[in-house]
């Protein structure tokens, strides 16, 4: 940051220059040679300013805070229109047509440097969508305007630091990556996701931060990770009345499932807490992981409790491994997870009123995930990844239900990427597809973002959903558009 400001105050003693002749700017940067001394910005960039040195702790702040974070505008253009039923099961719609989102948001972060190799983060982000605003707020329900219209949250907010040579302690809100995928989630199951806009961006993006005391150990090629995870939070999902709610679930009293279920007034701080644990091993051309978790699935699940519908948090085990293998120019990936106790949903027919009847069990399921990126000439990047979910004790033949997953779901993706103009632009082409024909829908997102400077970014892509069953993605083939964003870092 400071090197920033270097600049600035630079560019500003230069820019009056523009009104001068060739000649005159010539000999105005005539004094700056190639001998020049960079030492001189080197020692103006470890000297507190006066102002701030006057202040208590003021010398100490210029040497240990960090302060940054980013501003940015974004607009969505959504030009099919889809129209959703009323989730209060009124009868009337809700077109989704045109401008979807217009908002300004932003990032503030903090990083402190404390004694004996300690630190200290908190982010602070948010964001305010005016669209509503032109759109008009009456033309949507509670549940939509709170999820969209405005948000403010604190995103990583920890303490970390060594408790040995080979000991690292974290407390706090913190982002656990795991596993080998950009596009899908096999053992990456601590943290929840934000899918309010799905496809929009990568999971990279999406991770939300949950409370955790993680301990860390590091010996040569060796590696260990123990997490205990106090918060219960959950995935934030399109709420009813939204455009990425599927039809199925917004019709009939009520609305439907997608006409918001009661969620069990349990806060995210009791229960038991969650608990995950890793061990990496690292070498030359190879690695591998092992993953266990005791864990809430990432979004609440629903329950029929007598005639009530309630939505609720189900835990679940996993055991799962992971590992990357390379070979000249190819990148070879694997990551399996066996998961215990998953809830999955069915209708029972029966042969009179109502004609069904809501049934839910908890099953066990293997996912398996291979894949390969190739590197070729220019840094351009090939990448196929696909996934299998297979479900366990999922029935065969005529049992009078009808199943809401299937026994087997597979997925595919294909990413390729590639920078441009000295590498300030990168494009990146993404197809997603839903079954092993692609019978199930999938999406499409070609995206693209220019470095203008340093600091300034610019972003536009394009997003398309391919038809399929209307229970999840392919629900949405209506929701296509356009996107654009403008980005100040600082």
């Amino acid at each position: 940051m400071r090197k920033r400001l270097a600049l600035l105050a630079t560019a500003l003693i230069v820019a009056p220059s523009a009104g001068y002749a060739d000649d005159d700017l010539d000999d105005l940067m005539g004094g700056f040679d190639d001998d020049f001394d960079v030492s001189v910005i080197e020692e103006e960039e470890s000297t507190a300013p006066g102002w701030l040195v006057g202040t208590p702790a003021g010398e100490w702040m210029w040497n240990n805070v960090d302060v940054s974070g980013s501003i940015a505008s974004a607009a969505v253009w959504s030009y099919l229109g889809r129209s959703v039923a009323d989730s209060e099961g009124s009868g009337g719609r809700t077109d989704f047509d045109g401008l979807s989102r217009l908002d300004l948001d932003g990032l503030l972060r903090i990083d402190v440097k404390l004694p004996r190799e300690w630190q200290a983060r908190a982010e602070l982000l948010g964001w305010y969508d005016f669209s509503y605003q032109i759109r008009g707020r009456r033309d949507f329900n509670g549940a939509v305007l709170d999820v969209y219209e405005w948000q403010v949250d604190s995103g990583e907010v920890y303490l970390s630091g060594p408790v040995t040579d080979k000991f690292d302690l974290t407390i706090g809100r913190k982002v656990v990556n795991w596993g080998r995928s950009d596009t899908f989630r096999v053992v990456d199951v601590v943290n929840p996701l934000d899918n309010q806009e799905p496809g929009l961006v990568d999971i990279e993006d999406l991770r939300r931060p949950r409370a955790m005391v993680k301990l860390d150990y590091q010996s040569g090629p060796w590696s260990a990770q123990f997490l205990v995870i106090p918060e219960h939070r959950y995935d934030r999902n399109a709420p009813p009345g939204s455009d990425f709610i599927p039809d199925l679930f917004t019709v009939g009293p009520g609305g439907g499932l997608g006409g918001g279920a009661p969620i069990d007034d349990r806060d995210d701080w009791t229960g038991t807490p969650n608990f995950a644990a890793k061990f990496d091993g690292r070498f030359s051309g190879w690695d591998f992981s092992v993953y266990g978790a005791y864990t809430d699935e990432s979004s609440r699940v629903v329950d029929l409790q007598g005639t009530q519908i309630k939505a609720e948090a189900n835990r679940y085990g996993m055991v799962g491994a992971a590992g990357n293998v390379t070979h000249g120019a190819f990148l070879f990936k694997a990551e399996m997870a066996y998961l215990i106790g998953i809830r999955t949903y069915r209708f029972a027919l029966l042969p009179g009123p109502p004609f069904f009847n809501f049934l839910n069990e908890e099953r066990d399921r293997l996912d398996t995930l291979v894949g390969v990126e190739w590197y070729g000439p220019d840094q351009l990047v090939v990448a196929v990844e696909v996934v299998n979910r297979h479900l366990f004790g999922h029935p065969s033949g005529a049992t009078g239900t009808r199943e809401l997953v299937a026994a087997d779901r597979f997925e595919t993706a294909i990413r390729v990427t590639r920078p441009f103009l000295r590498e300030r632009l990168e494009v990146t082409l993404l197809g997603s597809l839903l079954g092993e024909r692609a019978q199930d829908g999938g999406i499409f997102r070609a995206s693209a973002d220019f470095e203008i400077t340093d600091s300034l970014k610019i972003e536009g892509g394009w997003l398309v959903f391919f038809d399929g069953p209307r229970l999840g993605p392919g629900a949405f083939d209506s929701n296509d558009r356009v996107y654009s964003e403008l980005k100040y870092s600082f």
